[in-house]
């Protein structure tokens, strides 16, 4: 199978997942990664994807945090534009998954500022089809963009993993989550963790791929009202851990991958 097929099932999917209805709790607010222009990577969310800048985290000589996302969807884009610049080299697979109603309106948009998306689509079942564009922000950050009806939003992290069931069996441990639908073809195997209100994490397995650098930085943040519990958790799992004060730590994942915790109020 190639690898466009394979990205177009991927997407499919994501698109069609039942998500379950049952509470948890964890919440899903932001899929993050790092640029190295905030104001390039910031016109870009805004004037071609359409998103608007919903908040702005700064720690002076350090980051500049622009969060992107559309009105009042919790979801969004954390753009962690660092000082010292990151020297690594990006995924090629998608790591951020955005519905939107209209994917020929991002396309027009795309096309006047000279910027590729390459639209695709496939058969979703019962003679259905639907649309998947993807592109590359200026920073070289790979995302999905799925044409569906309603409001545009902001619905999934996508973590590039080594082995897939390693990183399954940590975040079934670390969250307590349970794995939804999981698709696997000859060049990818995935899953994907519901983590409410249609917002998910995939873990992503490229096949025949030799694995590329991890960032340092988190790829995604998820917010838990048993912060105590996930945080003696990641103790006990011996793997790499960070602590900031009692209300936020990062956790890296067997691949590397760092998520941020945040301790959610109740």
């Amino acid at each position: 199978m190639n690898k466009a097929l394979a990205i177009i099932l991927c997407s499919i999917a994501t698109f069609t997942w039942a998500l379950s209805a049952s509470a948890q709790p964890h919440e899903l607010r932001t899929t993050k990664f790092t640029v190295s222009d905030v104001d390039a990577a910031v016109a870009f969310y805004q004037d071609l994807v359409g998103m608007e800048e919903v908040g702005r985290f700064e720690s002076p000589g350090s980051l500049i945090e622009p969060f992107m996302g559309f009105g009042d969807e919790v979801m969004r884009v954390g753009l962690l534009g660092y000082t010292k610049i990151e020297d690594i080299e990006k995924t090629p697979h998608p790591v951020s998954v955005v519905m939107i109603p209209d994917i020929d309106a991002v396309a027009a948009r795309m096309d006047s500022a000279n910027h590729p998306l390459n639209i695709t689509s496939g058969e979703v079942g019962d003679g259905n089809s639907v649309r998947i564009g993807i592109t590359t922000d200026p920073s070289g950050n790979t995302i999905e963009l799925v044409e569906s009806d309603g409001p545009p939003k902001v619905v999934g992290a996508r973590l590039i993993v080594e082995d897939r069931a390693v990183a399954e069996e940590f975040f079934v441990r670390i969250f307590d989550v349970t794995p939804g639908r999981r698709i696997e073809t000859d060049s990818f195997d995935e899953v994907f963790f519901d983590f409410g209100d249609d917002k998910f994490v995939a873990l992503y397995e490229p096949k025949g791929e030799a694995p590329l650098p991890k960032s340092e930085n988190p790829v995604v943040a998820i917010y838990s009202s048993a912060f105590d519990v996930v945080l003696e958790r990641v103790k006990a799992g011996g793997l790499g851990l960070k602590e900031y004060g009692a209300g936020m730590f990062l956790a890296n994942d067997p691949s590397g991958n760092v998520v941020e915790v945040v301790r959610l109020q109740n």
